[in-house]
């Protein structure tokens, strides 16, 4: 290595060498230690932390939330529902079905609840329970003098802090798409006639009888040719004067 250095060609190559990486080693530390000084125009697509859904504390429901429930759940169908006595129903109303409306256009009818003809409670189920907030499902039946002999529908029920005690309608919603067995005038109608064919099937043997005879046809073509063919070549070798058993060298 001494005396690699007395040459002059090696005493550049090694200062250019030399050189390059420190200046390619301050340009490197630079940018790292000023960074992007930039500024970006794009809009940020998540400006704030991820909201992770955590599922609430379950409610086991003694048999007094369960006369509860239902007993609310009775009273707003009667009321609420049926489109009778509304001013009644109002109070039973939560903040979510409240939102919207006040007590004068509750009062017309002419509200967020989705009405039914109801006249009484075929079956019920717990859809889900948690801490102060139930889910039913409900089969309702429909009035006599109504075209509907039933429906289902879920509502959502709540206890609000300061109101403890008592459960709120949050929510009503229909269930399912009603059918001919909830609707009377559905129902009572005849089913179709069965669907006869516009042909009879003795109309399937003319194609397989031609599909048939194209076959045969067919057939009998290639025979023909296969024979023919056959006597051309018999022939021929009779004319040259050898048989097939002859070496023709």
């Amino acid at each position: 290595m001494i005396g690699r250095l007395h040459s002059p060609r090696f005493r550049r190559r090694l200062f250019w060498s030399v050189g390059s990486l420190s200046v390619v080693g301050a340009l490197v530390t630079a940018g790292i230690l000023i960074g992007n000084t930039g500024h970006s125009t794009a809009t940020r697509i998540i400006d704030r932390p991820a909201q992770v859904y955590h599922e609430p504390a379950r409610m086991t429901l003694t048999a007094a939330d369960r006369r509860d429930l239902f007993a609310t759940a009775s009273l707003f169908i009667r009321t609420a529902v049926a489109r009778k006595h509304l001013d009644t129903a109002w109070r039973l109303l939560g903040p979510e079905m409240k939102a919207g409306q006040t007590r004068r256009s509750w009062d017309t009818g002419n509200n967020n609840v989705v009405p039914f003809p109801a006249v009484g409670i075929a079956n019920w189920g717990i859809f889900y329970a948690y801490r102060d907030d139930v889910a039913l499902d409900l089969s309702v039946v429909g009035a006599k003098n109504s075209d509907w002999a039933g429906k289902t529908f879920t509502i959502e029920l709540k206890r609000y802090p300061g109101r403890r005690r008592n459960w709120l309608v949050a929510a009503w919603v229909p269930k399912g798409i009603g059918g001919a067995g909830q609707v009377r005038s559905i129902a009572s109608q005849p089913p179709p006639p069965p669907i006869k064919a516009a042909l009879s099937a003795k109309w399937l043997f003319l194609p397989l009888g031609i599909f048939t005879f194209m076959v045969v046809v067919l057939s009998a073509f290639g025979l023909h040719s296969l024979i023919k063919q056959r006597r051309a070549v018999k022939k021929y070798e009779e004319l040259l004067g050898y048989s097939s058993s002859s070496n023709p060298s």
